[in-house]
């Protein structure tokens, strides 16, 4: 008796009576949401790289957590 693979079958894109798009796969909505969060980070992250004043907090911070991690790798 041969095993039968189940196949997945793309729901085609429908377009709403109002202009909505309702998308083919729950895959392909997380996938677009992921994309636009990544944009989002980006854009984010040049605005802080751009402001000094914030940079050099940041720098500060992560030599902080550095020095406090360093005390837990330190050999004894």
């Amino acid at each position: 008796m041969a095993i039968r693979k189940p196949t997945t079958t793309k729901t085609p894109v429908k377009k709403a009576s109002v202009g909505m798009t309702i998308s083919a796969t729950p895959k392909a909505e997380m996938r677009k949401w992921e994309v636009e969060s990544a944009l989002s980070t980006l854009k984010r992250a040049d605005e802080i790289r751009k402001n000094t004043k914030m940079m050099a907090d940041v720098k500060k911070l992560a030599q902080e957590q550095m020095n406090v991690l360093s005390t837990y790798t330190k050999n004894k």
